[in-house]
C-alpha cells in the first residue's frame, strides 16, 4: 500500500465505522420498539382469546348446571310459568349468568323466553333457526351423555356465546330421552363487554366483523359449535413501542449525529496526522536541494519486497555518477552556481531513467541510478548512454556556461548478491572511469585491476 493511500484508508474506515455505529443504533431502536409493538399485540390477542374461550366455557358450564336439574324438567313438563320464571328466568338473567334463556320443546318450538337485554323478547322475536347449528349438533349426541354444545353464534344480528343442552332430570332412565326439552342460553357481546376487553388490552375500536370482511390485525377468530370460525373479533391496538420511538427519536438522532460527528472528526484528525507523517517521511527521504531520493529514501526503496526480489534474482544494475571539475566550479563561481549545476544534473538524470527506476543523490556531486530490468546489463547500457548524452550538454549560468563531464561506473547484479557489494562494484567502476578520464560508462568486471577508491578525495556538498 502506498503512503498516499494510507490516509484515505484510515478516513474510509472511520467513516464506515461511524455509518455502522449509527446504523446499529437506529436499527436497534427500530427493532426494540417494533418488538414492543409485537409483544403488545400478541399479549392483547392472548387476552382476548382467553376471555372469549372463558366466556364460552362459562356459559357451557352454567347451562349444564341449570338444565341438568330435576326441578327444571318438572317445571317445563308442568308448563309452570311462574315456577320457571322464579327459579330460572328472572333469577339467572338478573345475576349476569345469561342475557337470555330460551326453552324449546323436542321439536325446537319456543316454549319460554327469559332475558334482561330485550334483544329477543318477547318470544315471537326468537327464531330457532338462528341456533340451528347448535341444535343439530346436540341431536347428534346421546342424551345419556349429558352433552352441552357451546360456541359463538349470531342472534338477531348480535353475536353471543351460546350454550344448548337437553333439560334432563335425575330419573332420566325412566323417560324417553328423545322427548326431552332443550335449554338454549345466550351471553351477548354487548358494547359493555367489548369495552371491558378494550380496558384489559389497551386497545380500542373492538368490533365483530364477518369472515369475508376486510382483513385486519390484530384479530381473533370466533368459532361456532363445530369449531369452525363464524366471525372475527377485531380492534385497534395501542402501539406503545411506536409511541416510545417517537418520543425518544429526537434524542437518538442527536446521539447518532454526535457519534457520526466524532467519527468524522477522528477520521479528519488521523488523516491530517497521516498526511503530516507522510510529508515528514518525504522530507526525511528526499534531498532538499535536488528533490531526489537521499540515502534514507534509498534504504526505504531497498526494503520493499519487489526491490529485494529483483536484487535476489540479479535483475538490477547500479549506475554511479560523479561530476568532474565540480569543486573547481564551486571555488571559482561560488556555491550558488554549484547548487544550480547539481539541480540541472538531477533534472537530466530523472529524464534519462525510466519510470520504474530511481535516481539518488548520495551527497556532494555523487549520484546513483538504480535500474530494475530482467535484462539488467542491456537496460543499464541504454540508460547510461542517455545520461552521458544529457550530462555532456552545457549548463547555463548567469553570465557563463560550462560542461561538467561525468564519470560513470556501472555494476550489474548477480543472483544472490548483496546491495553493499553491488554498490561497491559500481563505485569502483566509477573510480576507474574518473582515474582514466573516460567519457564513456565503465562496467565493473571482476577481472579488472582497478585500484580501490581514494577515500581521501575531497567532495564538496554544495547543498
Amino acid at each position: 500500500m502506498t503512503a498516499s493511500a494510507r490516509p484515505r484508508l484510515i478516513f474510509g474506515k472511520l467513516f464506515l465505522l461511524g455509518v455502522l455505529a449509527v446504523g446499529m443504533i437506529l436499527g436497534s431502536v427500530f427493532w426494540f420498539t417494533s418488538r414492543i409493538d409485537q409483544l403488545e399485540r400478541q399479549g392483547a390477542e392472548n387476552i382476548v382469546q382467553l376471555l372469549v374461550t372463558e366466556k364460552v366455557a362459562h356459559i357451557q358450564a352454567s347451562t349444564a348446571d341449570y338444565a341438568h336439574w330435576t326441578l327444571a324438567y318438572e317445571l317445563v313438563a308442568a308448563n309452570d310459568e311462574a315456577g320457571l320464571r322464579a327459579n330460572i328466568g328472572l333469577t339467572e338473567t338478573d345475576h349476569d349468568l345469561f342475557d337470555h334463556i330460551i326453552i324449546l320443546d323436542a321439536e325446537s318450538r319456543v316454549l319460554h323466553v327469559y332475558g334482561s337485554s330485550g334483544a329477543i323478547d318477547p318470544a315471537g322475536q326468537f327464531d330457532p333457526l338462528s341456533v340451528q347449528p347448535f341444535l343439530s349438533k346436540l341431536r347428534d349426541t346421546n342424551p345419556a351423555d349429558y352433552v352441552t354444545v357451546s360456541g359463538i353464534g349470531q342472534i338477531n344480528g348480535l353475536y353471543a356465546a351460546i350454550g344448548a343442552t337437553r333439560i334432563t332430570p335425575d330419573y332420566f332412565a325412566r323417560i324417553d330421552g328423545a322427548r326431552l326439552p332443550i335449554m338454549v342460553t345466550l351471553r351477548l357481546f354487548t358494547d359493555d363487554v367489548l369495552q371491558t376487553l378494550a380496558d384489559m388490552t389497551h386497545g380500542a375500536g373492538f368490533a365483530i366483523v364477518p369472515l369475508d370482511g376486510e382483513p385486519r390485525e390484530p384479530a381473533v377468530d370466533l368459532s361456532g359449535p363445530d369449531g369452525a370460525p363464524v366471525a372475527r373479533l377485531v380492534w385497534s391496538q395501542d402501539r406503545l413501542g411506536t409511541a416510545l420511538r417517537e418520543d425518544v427519536m429526537p434524542l437518538i438522532v442527536l446521539a447518532c449525529l454526535g457519534i457520526f460527528g466524532f467519527c468524522l472528526s477522528a477520521a479528519r484528525y488521523f488523516h491530517q496526522q497521516s498526511k503530516a507523517l507522510e510529508r515528514a517521511m518525504v522530507v526525511a527521504s528526499t534531498d532538499k536541494l535536488t528533490g531526489l531520493l537521499n540515502r534514507s529514501g534509498l534504504d526505504e526503496v531497498l526494503r520493499k519486497a519487489d526491490a529485494r526480489s529483483y536484487l535476489d534474482a540479479g535483475y538490477l544494475s547500479v549506475l554511479y555518477l560523479d561530476l568532474n571539475d565540480f569543486k573547481k566550479l564551486n571555488d571559482e563561481h561560488g556555491h550558488e552556481d554549484g547548487d544550480h549545476a547539481l539541480k540541472t544534473t538531477a533534472k537530466r538524470l530523472r529524464e534519462s531513467v525510466r519510470p520504474r527506476d530511481h535516481v539518488v543523490r548520495l551527497g556532494g556531486d555523487e549520484f546513483i541510478c538504480v535500474v530494475f530490468d530482467q535484462s539488467p546489463g542491456a537496460a543499464a547500457r541504454s540508460v547510461s548512454d542517455r545520461i552521458l548524452i544529457a550530462c555532456n550538454q552545457p549548463i547555463v549560468f548567469a553570465g557563463h556556461e560550462t560542461i561538467l563531464t561525468p564519470s560513470l561506473g556501472v555494476a550489474v547484479a548477480e543472483p544472490g548478491m548483496s546491495w553493499d557489494a553491488l554498490l561497491g562494484r559500481a563505485d569502483q567502476a566509477m573510480y576507474q572511469a574518473k582515474r582514466n578520464k573516460q567519457t564513456t560508462a565503465v562496467f565493473f568486471s571482476s577481472a579488472d585491476t582497478a585500484k580501490p577508491r581514494d577515500e581521501s578525495r575531497d567532495k564538496t556538498n554544495a547543498a
